[in-house]
């Protein structure tokens, strides 16, 4: 599951904004639309395993559950019409959630509470935020649960909340809220993709220590190595009849490029 926080610092928690000015008397709710787009519409489909967590004012809670949720559409006004009628439906509900629109839930919350609920589901909450790890070299957990502002920054309170998380830099330019989304999806397909490709075989060599070595400097140039061999270190510390013989493999998309880089380093690579 991917779950997005986003924190409507302006946005209505009262249902009687009007859907042509959602910019203006809807505080900003043409970005928080925006996002919610971003988060779940792929092309000719939805992102069924994102759940979405819009934080209005702290507090007026928003949620939408991509396994279950119906009636969403890419246009920012229908979006934002699914938001109204979950704030009509809230009432004066003090506690709980009801579910407005099929996989769509309203309730009043702060932020303190959605983060404790994260916890309780599992999730491994993180804050992106400029001045965090940058993402090339963030190695995200399962569950990922990330925390993004709308068009305001974070505040002192939200800070304070937010301090012992871990934070994620999608570099030093400030981003709209949905073209952040955007990115983090990208990292983490392709983090899917790469955990399902097989991995192919790029130099062999005999001996740990050498193949140490060339692991490591592949990883210095952002190469992830495997290293298969044939019996254990412990049981055959020397080469018997190719026994010690150990094999780097690599990603297909990365082949190419380590095959260079060990010929330029080290020797020609050897493979099968």
């Amino acid at each position: 599951m991917r779950r997005f926080v986003i924190l409507g610092h302006k946005a209505a928690i009262q249902p009687n904004f009007s859907l042509n000015d959602l910019p203006g008397g809807a505080g900003r709710m043409d970005v928080l639309c925006r996002a919610i787009g971003a988060a779940f519409f792929l092309s000719h489909d939805l992102r069924r395993d994102v759940e979405v967590t819009l934080l209005l004012q702290n507090q007026v809670e928003v949620k939408f559950v991509g396994d279950r949720i119906r009636h969403l559409n890419p246009d920012e006004r229908s979006t934002a019409a699914l938001i109204k009628h979950a704030l009509e439906k809230i009432g004066n509900t003090d506690d709980g959630q009801v579910e407005s629109t099929p996989g769509v839930y309203v309730g009043r919350n702060d932020i303190s509470a959605v983060l404790d609920r994260l916890y309780q589901f599992g999730a491994h909450p993180i804050v992106l935020h400029e001045d965090g790890t940058p993402i090339s070299s963030f190695s995200f957990p399962d569950d990922p649960a990330f925390f993004l502002s709308d068009h305001i920054d974070f505040t002192r309170e939200e800070e304070q909340v937010l301090a012992d998380l871990p934070r994620l830099s999608l570099g030093k330019t400030a981003l709209h809220t949905s073209q952040c989304i955007t990115i983090v999806h990208h990292y983490l397909d392709q983090q899917q993709r790469d955990e399902r490709e097989d991995l192919v075989l790029c130099h062999k060599v005999w001996g740990d220590p050498k193949a140490l070595l060339i692991k490591g400097l592949l990883e210095d140039f952002g190469i992830p190595v495997n290293l298969v061999r044939q019996a254990p270190p412990s049981v055959y510390p020397m080469a018997v009849d190719g026994m010690a013989e150990v094999r780097l493999m690599v990603r297909a998309r990365d082949l190419a490029r380590a095959r260079e880089v060990i010929a330029d380093y080290f020797e020609p690579p050897v493979s099968e």
